[in-house]
């Protein structure tokens, strides 16, 4: 349990956002939902004296502008949101003042398939079959104060996480208790992007089955992970898996997880910033894989990795309080933590290698300059009271100007100077605390509010008219009172009560809208956009064109924009984001080169200016694989047909190109025929590795089919001639979601073919399953020391 206070804390701010964070809009209709009140219809006005009966009904009812309004009682799901609000007028779902609502049953409690400007606040969820929360699509969704439990059933093929997004994008999930589920408290998955899980509370979570869930899972690029607390869940506490890439973990605290406080698996440009993180089973901070690109600060970090089980699974796995394992590149920079074990044993991990002492990590690897080893001297770790007391040497020590470093702590107190303590910190404040706690004394002072800003659109031809959303703000300690929007060209609207504004700007520029949001104690907070109002000129059109897209590190990329055509005005410059930090220009030439040198899935901008300041832009994905691997296979995307892969047995099954794939417009479906079962299986035709090298070759796939619950297998085989040399074969429980399954295999008999086979032991007729990028890559040399972990497998890895 958390300590009686941080429980008191959380509480406050989930019921502050409850009562205060959306109101009822004035302009908008007030849907009525009482089970109990003798009048109710669901077939009536859902008024006032003629309620709903059941919030599925307002669910299917509700339009831009309403406030679904729900008496106390228990309530049947699953709701499901049939309409988007508007940036001004937002469709939100919320309890009667004072009364408790319960959303029960149903695959979901709530679900919303490509709703935008939707808030649903302040509900307890509980016993659905599948996730609490199924979102998919959409953006500017707002999930906050909820409490949601019991999702799925730990089983395999019918778990649930408490709060699912996929493909969602610029949206807010704050202040909700998430605990108990049968998968992730929370889930970013593969698509969704911009999206903020602040102040939330997520525990207990397991599959039970296999050590797979996590309390916060994200596999979306470009999302913030804030002042979070996640303790005893099954996995890591917070997982950034293979596809979050760029994501931010900041003032979270970890504890007591079955595996690492922090994980970080085949992600790029990952930021861990000011985290408490303490006894979970394996390494507390976790960089793994192809990881890349990562700055790792002002983390306190101690007694991880040294107690031997937890719940009765092994924690022998992976050391260290903070670990980067696999690859440290010279992007990754680790500095400014605070490590401590009570015991003996090793505190670090860097590039493989450990270490028993910040001085040998130091002399080793030159990073951790301004490390810290010692006693955090916390107030209570017995009772997980991980605030720091007057003397820690957390205090005034941390890098303020480190990137994602916040001006509060995760109670929303304000970072201060110690009067008792020497300032031995650096940045543009020399004294905030390391952690995620800001030792203050006497009471803590009144928590400000949180500003989060929209704006839609951000970029247009003038004039242009722009809205201005800040609904999306969280309250501090007191409920917010106004905000003024200043949109940069001297418009200033409010301050006012009302959280959205319009303006039109009619002069082309680059300007920075700002919302300052004010509570009722005066505390204030500022978020801020870049809008840009091109001229009223037809801009440019972008467009380029990759010598190569895809290869081994290093890999030398040359990006061609001279295909692009101006509009009104000449083109003047062109800027190339090579998408891993490398920036050329802008510059007059329309060609720019670039090397990668670390493994990872990459997104190359390109911005065309012309003389008129009008300006558009192009984006083209770069793969690098790792190590000096070589990919062999030639077809994996079936875009352009099903030419290298059959299905058997023949006559009983089909292969057939489909559109939705998992990247691209298509994927490969394999059907079976027949009205009986058959063992569907999708095999590389001819092998792909003809004749094989030295080293190891590593399949993969993703896949997914129309019903889950089938056992899918990857399968490889070492054949010389018509004699089977050995293989290697993952199992994974196939969903309705993409997943990827992978195996690796130590080849032992260069010269040799390797065949590659995807397939169902016993499926049934119809859809067996779809399958998109599947790869078989060589590595030269010696075999891998683990095998990746995938969601959805079998516990492998190391991590």
């Amino acid at each position: 349990m958390l300590p009686s206070r941080l429980t008191a804390a959380l509480v406050a701010t989930v019921v502050t956002l409850s009562v205060s964070a959306h109101p009822v809009q004035a302009l908008g209709t007030t849907i009525f939902v009482d089970k109990h009140h003798p009048s109710c219809s669901d077939s009536g006005a859902g008024s006032a004296v003629q309620p709903y009966c059941s919030i599925v009904k307002a669910g299917t009812a509700a339009t831009a502008g309403a406030t679904v309004l729900v008496a106390a009682g228990t309530y049947s799901g699953m709701v499901t949101v049939a309409n988007s609000g508007t940036s001004t007028d937002p469709i939100t779902f919320t309890p009667a003042p004072g009364a408790g609502v319960t959303v029960t049953g149903g695959a979901n409690g709530f679900k919303l398939t490509n709703r935008s400007y939707v808030v649903i606040d302040g509900f307890t969820v509980t016993n659905t079959t599948s996730h609490g929360f199924n979102v998919s699509g959409g953006a500017y969704v707002t999930i906050s104060g909820n409490t949601v439990t019991s999702a799925g059933t730990p089983t395999s093929g019918q778990i649930g996480a408490g709060i699912k997004l996929s493909g969602t994008t610029d949206s807010t999930i704050s202040g909700n208790v998430t605990e108990y589920n049968s998968d992730h408290g929370i889930y970013l998955a593969s698509g969704t992007t911009r999206v903020t899980v602040v102040r939330n509370s997520s525990n207990h979570n397991a599959r039970g089955y296999q050590r797979n869930a996590n309390g916060i899972d994200v596999i979306g690029p470009g999302n913030s992970v804030i002042d979070n607390v996640t303790h005893d869940n099954e996995d890591s506490g917070i997982q950034f898996y293979t596809g979050g890439d760029n994501g931010l973990a900041v003032n979270n605290v970890a504890y007591n997880n079955g595996d690492h406080g922090i994980d970080n698996l085949n992600v790029i440009g990952g930021r861990i910033i000011a985290n408490t993180i303490y006894r979970n089973c394996t390494s507390g901070i976790n960089v793994e894989g192809s990881s890349g690109s990562f700055v790792v600060a002002n983390n306190v970090a101690f007694d991880n990795a040294v107690y031997p089980a937890y719940n009765g699974i092994s924690c022998d796995r992976r050391a260290g309080n903070i670990g980067i394992w696999d690859s440290a590149p010279p992007s990754t920079t680790v500095n400014h933590n605070l490590v401590w074990l009570t015991t003996t044993g090793k505190q670090y991990v860097w590039a493989g290698s450990t270490y028993n002492t910040l001085a040998g990590l130091q002399n080793a690897s030159g990073q951790e300059s301004a490390g810290i080893y010692g006693d955090p001297k916390v107030v209570s770790p017995a009772t997980w009271d991980l605030q720091l007391t007057s003397t820690s040497p957390a205090i005034d020590a941390a890098n303020s100007s480190a990137s994602g470093a916040r001006s509060t702590d995760i109670l929303g107190r304000p970072r201060v100077d110690h009067p008792d303590k020497a300032n031995s910190g650096s940045g543009t404040r020399l004294y905030d605390d390391r952690g995620a706690y800001e030792f203050q004394t006497g009471p803590p002072p009144p928590a400000p509010p949180n500003a989060a800003l929209s704006a839609s659109p951000a970029a247009g031809v003038v004039p242009v008219a722009v809205t201005a959303n800040a609904s999306a703000s969280t309250p501090g300690d007191a409920p917010i009172s106004t905000y003024t929007f200043d949109f940069g060209d001297g418009t200033i609207v409010g301050p006012q009560a009302g959280s959205s504004a319009s303006h039109t700007y009619t002069t082309a520029g680059s300007y920075t809208l700002t919302v300052t949001v004010t509570d009722q104690d005066g505390l204030t907070d500022i978020a801020a956009k870049t809008i840009s109002a091109q001229p009223s000129g037809t801009p440019p059109t972008a467009a380029v064109s990759l010598n190569q897209s895809s290869g081994p590190a290093p890999l030398a990329v040359t990006a061609d924009a001279s295909a692009s055509t101006p509009g009104s005005s000449p083109i003047s410059t062109y800027a190339f984001d090579f998408g891993d930090g490398t920036v050329v220009g802008p510059q007059a030439g329309s060609s720019a080169s670039h090397s990668y040198t670390t493994a990872g899935s990459y997104t190359l901008t390109v911005t065309v200016t012309d003389g008129a300041g009008g300006t558009d832009d192009v984006t083209a994905g770069v793969t690098v694989t790792a190590g000096g691997g070589a990919e062999l296979v030639a077809n994996p995307g079936f875009e352009t047909g099903t030419t290298g892969w059959k299905v058997t047995p023949s006559g009983s099954t089909t292969l057939t190109r489909v559109a939705g794939g998992h990247s691209g417009g298509y994927a490969g479906e394999a059907v079976n025929a027949t009205g009986g079962t058959v063992s569907c299986t999708l095999n590389d035709s001819p092998n792909w590795a003809a004749t094989t090298q030295a080293g190891t070759v590593t399949g993969s796939a993703w896949v997914k089919a129309a019903a889950p619950g089938q056992a899918i297998k990857l399968k490889l085989t070492e054949y010389s001639g018509s004699s089977s040399l050995g293989s290697s074969s993952s199992t994974l429980t196939l969903g309705t979601e993409w997943q990827r399954i992978s195996v690796s295999y130590a080849v032992t008999s260069p010269g040799s073919t390797i065949d590659f086979i995807l397939y169902i032991s016993s499926a049934p007729s119809g859809q067996c399953f779809l399958a998109d990028d599947l790869s078989l890559l060589h590595t030269p040399g010696s075999p891998l020391k683990a095998v990746t972990r995938q969601p959805g497998s079998s516990v492998g890895g190391t991590g």
